[in-house]
């Protein structure tokens, strides 16, 4: 058995005795990505106070947008949570996350919670023609003295590349600003049902800058690409360990790079679909923490 650090316990929220809408969380630098940990699980740790200040258990999470408008470090965190409005149907609600003891805002999450309802059913997000997980590459090896953007966050999960190339990687072309990756976590966040927890969908979703690079061929200069936002829609539940990831982007410009990633699980069942606008920089690798 696969053992290691688990999301489920990186998101897990305490409520604060006698402090209503406020919480408690701790997260640890193995999921940092690369120097502060991943906006997504940070974006999660919201999400999971939100579902807790909630208690609908019939009304699961639809959709939310994070505005990440401080950086938000390893170790004690702390959460508040409003109540936009709770109905018997549909309910919102506001989260604002920071590091414990700080002054600056952090990152602002709302959030749209909703029962399953009677609608029209259909999906016509086509999953990338490709076969199983095992069949593709994982992380190539870089050449010595190449820097390559890797985080602790990475060390967590089995990722191997459908279509992902390094700029050191000969033999390829760039002018298509998409990656397809096959991506799961070492521990599998299950539920109590069985189920993959959703929030642990949303880190997965915060990869989305390699596709950037894709766009501009072997080669390409070291960028570093955080996070300005990050919106995502909830779909299918799945039991699935491995999710497949189609990652796009489709402008860049002043320095921002804008992007898309739809996930499916093995069924080819599309589990959520985020947006994402992102800085461009082009730091010193060892600033990073990448020698």
């Amino acid at each position: 058995m696969t053992t290691g650090p688990n999301i489920l316990d990186a998101t897990q929220v305490e409520p604060l005795v006698g402090q209503p809408g406020r919480y408690r969380a701790d997260v640890s630098h193995a999921w940092d990505a690369p120097v502060y940990p991943s906006g997504g699980l940070v974006s999660a740790i919201a999400l999971r106070a939100m579902e807790t200040e909630l208690g609908q258990a019939h009304q699961p999470l639809r959709s939310f947008s994070t505005m990440f408008v401080a950086t938000v470090d390893a170790g004690a965190l702390d959460v508040v949570v409003e109540r936009l409005r709770i109905g018997k149907r549909m309910s919102q609600l506001r989260a604002e996350v920071r590091s414990s003891g700080s002054t600056e805002p952090g990152h602002i999450v709302t959030a749209a919670f909703g029962e399953a309802r009677e609608g029209f059913e259909f999906s016509t997000a086509d999953a990338p023609d490709c076969g199983e997980p095992t069949e593709y590459p994982g992380f190539a090896v870089p050449p010595p003295g190449v820097p390559v953007f890797r985080s602790r966050f990475f060390d967590n999960l089995e990722v191997t590349r459908v279509r992902m190339f390094n700029s050191f990687e000969k033999n390829w072309e760039g002018g298509r600003a998409e990656t397809i990756r096959w991506i799961r976590y070492r521990v599998p966040p299950r539920l109590p049902d069985g189920k993959i927890d959703p929030l642990s969908l949303i880190a997965l979703a915060d990869t989305m800058p390699p596709a950037v690079g894709q766009y501009l061929g072997p080669g390409f200069r070291f960028y570093h690409a955080p996070s300005v936002d990050l919106s995502m829609r909830f779909f299918a539940a799945t039991d699935e360990e491995w999710v497949l990831m189609h990652a796009k982007s489709h402008w860049a410009g002043d320095g921002y790079a804008s992007a898309e990633v739809t996930l499916w699980d093995r069924r080819r069942r599309v589990l959520a679909h985020a947006t994402q606008l992102m800085l461009i920089r082009f730091p010193d690798p060892k600033d990073l923490g990448i020698v």
